[in-house]
């Protein structure tokens, strides 16, 4: 027994933890975590109020140069209204005949003079003021250029169709002015007589370079960078002036960018351009469907969090050293007088008695030191007894229970005297009872471990079918696992095929309504054909009459008489092309009621296709339920199974602990009855 406790006390010494060490670490480990914890939760509240700022920072940097853009715009673009509402302009438009040329128009001079002043009120950047009669294909400007008749077809603009699709006013895109090569743009203004129809226009042509001078002025931080974009995506503004006047949807930038810029959808983006990430914000400028794009490299805006990082790091850092270095001090403070104690009670342990103590503390490691010192001293005077009591036990060790104790023992070792006497007669009776009991115990323990040993083979043999029956369960819960995925897949893939259906039927509906359109006005080209039949009737009957007065007119009449045949002519011939337009349109309704028709089948069958795809979707979606639930049963089945294998397993290892016990109790009883042998009783 002795070496066993010797043994466990090495042991139990090897594994002991530094006092100093569990301070340093139970004191720092958990304040490192929460300066940790807390430099993160400081870096990512810190950073997501930076990246606000920044946010709105480029937010409001876009808009105010969108607004002053618009700004500029719009002054200009009033000046366009007022001249198309001119109440003078709108007369001598309404009023101007057929082949009367603008500059005899009563308001001619007035309205010449209001565009002068208009002109006037900003020479700078008003390059011209004009006005143009949509009937008569004429314009004039301010400084007095008039256009011959049909001499400028305002119809072919690229702008009139964009005002007469809107019927307001409208900017055109921009070009180069053949007056002094600047880039232009003209706004222009539809001119509406009384019953609303646009019989003008009234424009002004405005000067860019005010517009790219505004846009140098505004900055975004050190990096930043702005672009101006037209309706259409001409790039009227870039810090690269190589991009200049080329398409914004042709230029090397993510296409997340340049959809949101088809489809007008303006707000915050992360986007790709000159090979980095840049944050930005596209907005439209006012009425003009002009675009403001904004950007600043990820580096830019991402340098102030990285401050802020690297700032609460260092902080962070310092604090933790230095408090590393006062705890450590704080611990060598309190360790070394517990060193010294430790040194005298493992002196004391090994049975140095004769010595003294040296330590020096106001505090309750002092009050440890003096109350060692008095065991110290109390220990000397009990080793007389000690001397003794190892004689007799070291008879005892040799057999011998037969002794006298001389000795007068004071205090606690009194009760030892008792008990060492009444050793004799108590060991002598039990080691005639152990002697008898050894002799069962070894009948016993044979009978136990042979029955543990069977009992172990049981149990390793169920352990190895339940591991079998576990991994067949999981082989199966990974199976249904993978059936729920593909069911949860097929589900979303049915589900996009149902939206895609529902697009085309949508479509399909719109063609339909198309087709009736275009019927419809087949029908009214219809009417109009015969309208020109009977125009033709009439006019090959005009040109009977004035030949039949031709030949009363006699030889005054034959140059009459050739008009006349020459109009017939004309009349033939336009009987004949009515003829052939008749039948083509006649063959274009016929192919559009064809199309109708297939139109109208093509529709049912996708109506009937996204009703097939809503029940298959419907019919995924309960699959991937089940799915879901076969599987959370099968966790259950898994975790019954593992306890039931944890307890197999258990019992196994308890079977076999229980065998060897088993055999070493039959050994240690024969041991027994060899060491009884030894005493003298």
């Amino acid at each position: 027994m002795a070496n066993v406790y010797s043994n466990t006390g090495k042991q139990g010494k090897g594994n002991r933890e530094s006092l100093k060490k569990k301070m340093l670490v139970r004191t720092i480990t958990p304040t490192v975590a929460g300066l940790l914890i807390a430099g993160i939760l400081i870096s990512i509240i810190a950073g997501g109020q930076i990246q606000r700022l920044k946010n709105q920072n480029i937010k409001d940097s876009s808009l105010n140069a969108a607004y002053q853009i618009s700004e500029y715009f719009t002054k200009y673009m009033e000046i366009s209204r007022q001249l198309g509402a001119s109440q003078e302009l709108q007369d001598m438009v309404g009023e101007l005949k057929p082949g009367e040329k603008i500059a005899q128009a009563e308001n001619y001079d007035s309205i010449m003079e209001t565009m002068e002043n208009m002109r006037n009120t900003d020479p700078e950047n008003i390059l011209a003021v004009w006005m143009a009669d949509v009937d008569s294909s004429q314009f004039i400007e301010d400084n007095g250029f008039v256009s011959e008749i049909g001499g400028w077809d305002i119809t072919s603009r690229s702008w009139y169709i964009q005002m007469m699709s809107e019927k307001k006013t409208v900017i055109s895109e921009p070009y180069v002015s053949s007056s002094n090569g600047e880039m232009i743009s003209s706004i222009v203004t539809p001119v509406f007589d009384d019953a609303g129809n646009v019989v003008g226009v009234a424009a002004v042509d405005l000067s860019l370079t005010t517009i790219i001078d505004m846009m140098e002025e505004h900055t975004l931080g050190d990096t930043g960078f702005f672009f101006l974009m037209t309706k259409e995506g001409m790039i009227m503004y870039a810090d690269d002036t190589s991009l200049l006047q080329t398409s914004f949807l042709d230029m090397a930038i993510s296409d997340e960018v340049k959809k949101g810029f088809s489809s007008q959808k303006y707000g915050i983006y992360d986007y790709q351009f000159a090979g980095g990430r840049n944050h930005g914000y596209m907005s439209q400028v006012g009425d003009t469907q002009w675009v403001v794009l904004s950007g600043m490299p990820i580096m830019e805006y991402n340098l102030d969090i990285y401050k802020v990082i690297g700032s609460s790091s260092i902080l962070f850092g310092i604090i933790i050293v230095v408090m590393c270095v006062l705890i450590s001090q704080i611990a060598t403070g309190i360790i070394r007088p517990v060193e010294q104690l430790h040194d005298i009670a493992e002196k004391i342990a090994q049975g140095e008695l004769d010595m003294e103590l040296n330590v020096s503390s106001n505090d309750e490691i002092g009050a440890v030191a003096e109350s060692i010192g008095k065991t110290v001293v109390r220990l000397k005077d009990y080793i007389i007894y000690i001397d003794e009591i190892a004689k007799i036990l070291r008879e005892i060790g040799e057999g011998n229970l037969h002794y006298t104790l001389k000795q007068d023992y004071a205090g606690e070792f009194g009760r030892i005297k008792t008990g060492l006497e009444n050793i004799s007669s108590t060991l002598t009776k039990t080691i005639e009872s152990i002697d008898a009991t050894a002799n069962q115990v070894t009948s016993g323990a044979g009978q136990i471990a042979q029955a543990a040993q069977s009992l172990a083979e049981g149990a390793v043999n169920q352990a190895s079918a339940v591991e079998e029956l576990l991994a067949s369960v999981s082989n199966v819960s990974g199976q249904v696992r993978e059936n729920a995925e593909q069911a949860v897949n097929a589900a979303r893939d049915a589900a996009s095929v149902k939206n895609n259906i529902e697009l085309s039927n949508q479509e399909m509906q719109q063609l339909v309504v198309a087709m009736e359109e275009i019927d419809n006005c087949s029908n009214d080209i219809s009417a109009i054909i015969a309208s020109i039949e009977e125009i033709a009737d009439q006019t090959n009957l005009l040109s009977l009459n004035a030949s039949i007065e031709a030949a009363r007119a006699g030889e005054l009449g034959r140059g009459f008489a050739v008009v006349a045949n020459e109009v017939g002519n004309l009349s033939k011939e336009s009987v004949l092309a009515v003829q052939r337009s008749t039948e083509l349109i006649q063959n274009s309704m016929d192919a559009v009621k064809r199309g109708m028709a297939l139109v109208g089948s093509t529709a049912d069958r996708l109506s009937e296709s996204a009703k097939g795809v809503i029940h298959l979707t419907g019919t995924m979606n309960e699959l991937s339920k089940a799915a879901n639930g076969q599987i959370e049963n099968l966790k259950e089945v898994e975790k019954g199974l593992d306890q039931i294998s944890g307890i197999v397993n258990d019992n196994s290892a308890m079977s076999q602990e229980s065998a060897a016990s088993s055999q070493e109790l039959s050994a240690q009883a024969q041991a027994l009855n060899e060491m009884i042998e030894f005493f003298n009783v």
